[in-house]
């Protein structure tokens, strides 16, 4: 009777180590479909121009094609001016990050009128952030704040509800086969409405198929759908 009882309960351990295995896997399989993962913005402005500053993970090389590759670290300074700025003028900036000093110069954007720069590294939530700009002859300092601290959807709840929200195309992608990745990003439009923020999820199939939901930052709400 013991030796029976001693087999049932091996292969009960046996089978709950799969299940727990199973499970770590599937979590690491869906995490590995995403490319573009955003924790959170910190923002600030002057009478002269305002600043955000998005950080997280994303895939590299950076490629919209429905795979998804290795991760690595990113902070995208974005700056918009209140008037216009010379074309050819250079902007050079020095972003004090905790005990980091980063410089570097901004970037015209080709498609809005930010100039931009990405310094390859994520901060903590709590990070104490300001940015310096040297342009015109002059210089400038604005202190940033993690404006994603204080909304009721985080980055891990954004991609719960975005995938949630598309998950019958993502059954679709799985049930024919197809590869994707999925984008959790942070949008604003700053030069116009500079401080307003909505979640993003994309999900974008290999075979140039593409779904995207837009909802609030304290509302699981879904406000566009496409």
């Amino acid at each position: 009777m013991k030796k029976y009882f001693k087999i049932f309960l091996s292969v009960a351990i046996v089978t709950l180590m799969i299940a727990m295995f199973s499970g770590c896997s599937a979590n690491t399989s869906s995490s590995n479909k995403i490319s573009d993962d955003r924790y959170g913005i910190f923002d600030g402005k002057n009478e002269n121009f305002n600043v955000t500053f998005v950080y997280g993970m994303r895939e590299n090389p950076y490629n919209a094609d429905g795979i998804s590759n290795s991760l690595v670290e990113f902070g995208i300074i974005s700056v918009t001016f209140a008037s216009g700025i010379d074309a050819n003028q250079t902007i050079t900036y020095c972003l004090i990050m905790d005990d980091d000093t980063i410089s570097g110069t901004l970037e015209k954007s080709p498609f809005t009128n930010e100039y931009m720069a990405d310094i390859g590294k994520k901060c903590k939530d709590n990070s104490v952030i300001s940015l310096k700009l040297t342009y015109e002859g002059k210089e400038e300092t604005v202190s940033l704040e993690n404006k994603t601290l204080t909304w009721k959807i985080n980055n891990e709840q954004a991609y719960e509800i975005g995938t949630e929200a598309l998950s019958s195309a993502i059954n679709n992608f799985k049930k024919n086969n197809i590869d994707y990745e999925i984008y959790v990003k942070i949008i604003s439009q700053q030069e116009t409405n500079f401080g307003t923020y909505f979640w993003s999820v994309s999900l974008i199939g290999s075979n140039g198929e593409k779904h995207n939901v837009v909802f609030g930052i304290n509302s699981d709400e879904i406000l566009v759908k496409n």
